[in-house]
């Protein structure tokens, strides 16, 4: 009876952790380690999670694009 009531406190309270924690960031996996993103914060906030550097891919822009990016998290 012990672990039962011990396991229906700590699923509840797990799920509200998860859950406070905030909204996980959109990423798609590419492949070949490249993810791509809807913005450009998303991908900061996905390689942030790592603390992995961001390397963005595409080559013509020198600062961060504003619509859908491609990246690295090295």
């Amino acid at each position: 009876m012990r672990r039962s009531l011990t396991l229906c406190l700590l699923v509840p309270a797990a799920l509200l952790a998860a859950c406070a924690s905030g909204p996980a960031p959109r990423v798609t996996r590419m492949g070949d380690g490249v993810y791509k993103s809807p913005s450009a914060q998303d991908a900061e906030a996905y390689c942030r999670n790592f603390g992995a550097p961001m390397r963005f891919l595409d080559p013509k822009t020198a600062r961060a694009p504003q619509g859908e990016v491609t990246y690295r998290c090295d």
